[in-house]
């Protein structure tokens, strides 16, 4: 991660591992109702090749994205959102508990249609409502299991200062939006 010219260099030299995704892995598991969606870790992993995104973006499934102070919102923004698929930003894109970054990933909602963040670790109350008020349909439920337990991200929601429906968004209905197989009923 990073957008200066070692960075560059690096991601030049960079081979991928045996367990980073390639083109063919991404149309394998892509169609056929085989998975709902993929996820990066570039913190971690770094990014994936150019040819790896392209595949992303015609598979047209969402993509959970863990950023935060290693991969902050504006590396986001440059590396990922020129792409046309959905991507699920983990922890309101401010990973541990960095408000500020937060704060900078809600700000980016107003410009990208196709990003959306979703609630797991985020602490900070003002910051959960924040999101919720302004970006109803851009929020969506996240657990942060297994570093926390799937019942207190739920709390966290359910006693937000917001009304039943955006509530019931963030918890059902906009995940069920972005990933079909969600929804009460869905034949999966």
């Amino acid at each position: 991660p990073g957008g200066g010219p070692v960075a560059a260099l690096r991601n030049l030299r960079a081979e991928r591992d045996d367990h980073h995704a390639r083109p063919d892995d991404v149309e394998q598991y892509a169609y056929d109702d085989r998975f709902h969606g993929f996820k990066l870790v570039p913190p971690y992993d770094g990014l994936p090749n150019e040819d790896v995104l392209t595949r992303l973006e015609a598979a047209d499934l969402p993509v959970i994205v863990h950023g935060g102070t290693r991969f902050p919102p504006d590396a986001i923004e440059r590396d990922l959102l020129g792409y046309d698929f959905p991507v699920i930003l983990a922890s309101f894109g401010g990973y541990p508990l960095d408000a500020d970054l937060m704060n900078r990933t809600i700000d980016l909602l107003d410009e990208y249609d196709r990003l959306y963040l979703d609630t797991s670790a985020v602490r900070y109350r003002e910051i959960l409502e924040r999101g919720v008020l302004e970006h109803p349909d851009r929020i969506v439920f996240g657990s942060g299991a297994p570093d926390v337990h799937p019942n207190v991200g739920v709390m966290e929601v359910l006693t937000l200062d917001v009304s039943e429906d955006l509530m019931r968004r963030v918890l059902a209905k906009n995940p069920a939006r972005l990933v079909p197989a969600l929804a009460e009923g869905a034949d999966v």
